[in-house]
């Protein structure tokens, strides 16, 4: 989807700031990141369903959100989605919360060592996204166009990137194609290093016109260079 998330290559936002090397900046946020580390290992959502979560989200609340407000968002739209959870469960959660001095009173304490177990598995032995090779369209060198898509739902390809023209650089075989995973579906494709010069991104007035800029991208998003540009 076009969101405001997709935000490579626009104008008016000014540079990142980075203030610290600080992982968590307030303790409620290590526990988002250990709720969303424990609720993946028991498969109730994925990689790409909680990216996708975070890209539904309103703009003006996009931009005003913090990291970890934005996994915060995306936790609570998968749980509801997923019928773990309910708008109205959340919100009296919220309504008692704004009550205490201490809001961390309302978190229950639970002890479940076989997930505790899980949880640090999945640390020590990150998902893997690799899947069994198909013969690959696109080979070492070959040129290729970015399609011009437009998808209603969840994609990996970047805006700034769409109806220009690069070289393959690396093929990677076939990995998750995170287009149709956040949609509960499955399914492997190839995925390539594709080299973009930076005039051909940015147009001949780019700062750096002798940068290349290096992209990942799946197959569904490419087609051969001397193709008809109809998308």
């Amino acid at each position: 989807m076009d969101g405001i998330h997709d935000m490579g290559g626009m104008h008016g936002f000014g540079t990142v700031p980075v203030d610290d090397d600080a992982q968590f900046h307030a303790d409620w946020e290590r526990v988002v990141f250990a709720l969303v580390r424990a609720i993946r290992p028991q498969g109730i959502y994925n990689i790409d369903e909680s990216r996708y979560g975070i890209e539904r989200m309103a703009p003006a609340d996009y931009l005003e959100a913090t990291y970890f407000e934005r996994w915060l968002a995306s936790l609570e739209r998968n749980l509801v989605e997923k019928g773990h959870l309910t708008e109205a469960e959340i919100e009296a959660a919220n309504s008692r919360a704004r009550d205490l001095e201490d809001p961390a009173e309302l978190v229950p304490e639970r002890r479940d060592p076989d997930l505790a177990e899980r949880v640090r598995d999945a640390f020590d032995r990150p998902a893997s996204f690799d899947r069994p090779d198909d013969e690959p369209r696109f080979a070492e060198r070959d040129a290729v166009r970015v399609r011009n898509s437009h998808p209603d739902g969840h994609t990996r390809c970047p805006r700034y990137v769409r109806r220009t023209t690069g070289e393959i650089r690396t093929v990677h075989g076939n990995h998750v194609f995170p287009d149709a995973n956040a949609h509960g579906e499955e399914r492997d494709e190839p995925l390539y290093t594709v080299a973009f010069e930076a005039d051909e991104v940015w147009g001949p007035d780019t700062e750096n016109p002798d940068d290349t800029i290096h992209v990942d991208l799946w197959e569904p998003y490419l087609r051969p260079a001397e193709e008809n540009d109809n998308d």
